[in-house]
């Protein structure tokens, strides 16, 4: 196997993905900013990274979607737009394929365990606050 070097354009580009994901995107723009043509944009991107320039977008804002749904408590219309997503519809039918789950099941789950929870000193309180209340007394 040929090892692939890596092309500083094309770390460059997901940068800007990453920092711009609201955005619409233009793979021609994108091209163009790192002065190559379209064409070996996506040639050379698809080998640096496995996975053509929009996909790889795509799967980018799918998963900073479900980080901001089980970490925030945005609503999934504000984290749907968070993401680049203008439509509702085709951003439930595409989370629901990438993820396997809708996006307000995630919502609903996240909103149910508070993020103290998680601290082992928060699971004594609630354990402790869950007992039988008679049985302390006796």
């Amino acid at each position: 196997m040929k090892a692939i070097a890596i092309d500083a354009r094309i770390t460059w580009a997901v940068g800007e993905m990453q920092a711009r994901m609201a955005e619409p995107f233009s793979i021609a723009a994108l091209a163009a900013q790192v002065n190559l043509s379209p064409s070996r944009f996506r040639q050379l991107f698809t080998a640096q990274t496995g996975v053509a320039p929009l996909p790889y977008l795509r799967r980018l804002r799918l998963r900073r979607a479900r980080l901001l749904l089980e970490q925030s408590f945005l609503s999934v219309k504000e984290v749907m737009a968070l993401v680049g997503y203008n439509d509702p519809s085709h951003f439930t039918r595409d989370f629901k394929v990438f993820h396997r789950v809708l996006p307000s099941t995630v919502r609903r789950d996240a909103a149910g365990t508070p993020a103290l929870a998680i601290s082992p000193m928060h699971r004594r309180y609630r354990q402790s606050r869950n007992r039988d209340p008679g049985a302390l007394c006796a």
